[in-house]
This record gives structure tokens, sequence and C-alpha cells, in this order.
């Protein structure tokens, strides 16, 4: 996949986070596209690249009124493209449950910090409503990882060899 192809893709991804993002949204929790695609990027061309789309498309949905704090979604896609990115060639490298949680705890920790800046009242006066935004926030994007891991896996972005 040459970069053309990645920039065309990501239009398509963000228009797709544009428009569904009121229609899946439950009660102040939605999934985040972009975050699915910067990971995937990550793994597939590595932490420089994945860090600056990930700050341009972060800055793209602050712009159109996507993401909720002016710079927070670029600071967050960063974080996850650069994390992301140190996954890179590394399935061989590594045993596959290590991959596999280290990609989730890249998306927890994308979330956490999302929703730390978000609900900055609701950690303070109710940490357990927090945890359950957090965890909620998470796992519904999570839930729309997985069914494109039987499409495209994530071993697979990462330029692993199957034996």
């Amino acid at each position: 996949m040459n970069n053309i192809q990645i920039i065309f893709l990501s239009v398509i991804i963000f228009i797709l986070q544009l428009l569904l993002v009121d229609f899946l949204s439950l009660n102040l929790i939605r999934p985040n596209f972009l975050v699915i695609y910067v990971l995937y990027i990550s793994l597939y061309k590595g932490r420089l690249f994945a860090s600056i789309l990930g700050f341009s498309l972060g800055l793209l949905s602050d712009f159109f009124g996507v993401g909720s704090y002016f710079g927070l979604e670029p600071l967050c896609l960063s974080i996850v493209g650069y994390l992301g990115g140190f996954l890179n060639n590394s399935y061989e490298k590594l045993l596959p449950y290590i991959f596999h949680s280290s990609w989730v705890i890249i998306i927890f920790l994308h979330f956490f910090i999302l929703c730390y800046f978000r609900f900055q009242n609701l950690y303070i006066s109710d940490f357990s409503e927090f945890l359950m935004i957090w965890l909620l926030s998470s796992l519904y994007t999570l839930l729309f990882i997985f069914p494109i891991q039987f499409i495209f896996p994530l071993k697979e972005a990462s330029h692993a060899e199957v034996s």
C-alpha cells in the first residue's frame, strides 16, 4: 500500500467517522474508527508516518467538530501512532498474546486519555462512573476491531510471516 492509497483510505475513514459517530453514539459513548485506522497504519508503516497521520486526522476531526476538546484528538491519535509503531515488524519477535495485549493496551490508553480530559469532574467526584465510561468506550471500539481481524488481521499488518 503506497502513500496515495493510505491518504485516500484516510479520507474515506474520516468521512465514515464524521457520518456515523452520531448514529452509533450510545449515551456519550461512541466508537472511534480513526484510532483503529491509525493503529493499523502504525503497524504497517511505522511510528513516524503513523504519528503524522494520527496528528493530521485528529486535527481534521477537531476542525469538523468530531472531537470534544481542540487538540485532544491529535494528541491521542499521535500517541496511538507512536506506540503502535513499536509493534511494527514485531509479531515474529513477541509471543502472540503479548503482541495482541499490547495493541489492546494502546487502545485502552487512548480512551483513558480522552475520558480523563472529557470527564474530569467524574474522575474526581465519582471514580466508578468514570471507570465505567472509560471501559465502555474502549470496549465499544474494540467491538469494531474484532470483526476487522477476520478480514485483515493485525499480525498481517505487522508484516508477520505465517508459518
